[in-house]
């Protein structure tokens, strides 16, 4: 968890896995799929997320956290919450 400004709340965890995730691309379902958590509490934690860094859209917020370098921290933390990838023997992932 960090600080963007003096008085500004830091991220939860789920927060910054949750931007991480959106960062990558992922919609509100693959996020809530991706870490086990329900469409809702995906939505709850982004607009969490839009409060603390005083913004209103997905790329204002990534925007905001790679300017001042704390998107680069959640991605190394949340690419371990990612579902492992499919065997090759399966014909997934090639």
């Amino acid at each position: 968890m960090s600080r963007f400004a003096v008085g500004v709340e830091p991220l939860t965890r789920t927060e910054g896995h949750v931007l991480a995730l959106v960062d990558g691309g992922l919609s509100n379902r693959e996020i809530a799929a991706t870490l086990s958590i329900t469409v809702g509490t995906v939505k709850c934690n982004l607009h969490r997320v839009y409060e603390k860094l005083q913004v209103t859209s997905r790329l204002q917020a990534v925007t905001k956290a790679r300017e001042h370098g704390e998107l680069s921290s959640q991605i190394q933390t949340t690419a371990s919450v990612r579902a492992p990838a499919l065997p090759v023997k399966f014909g997934f992932g090639q």
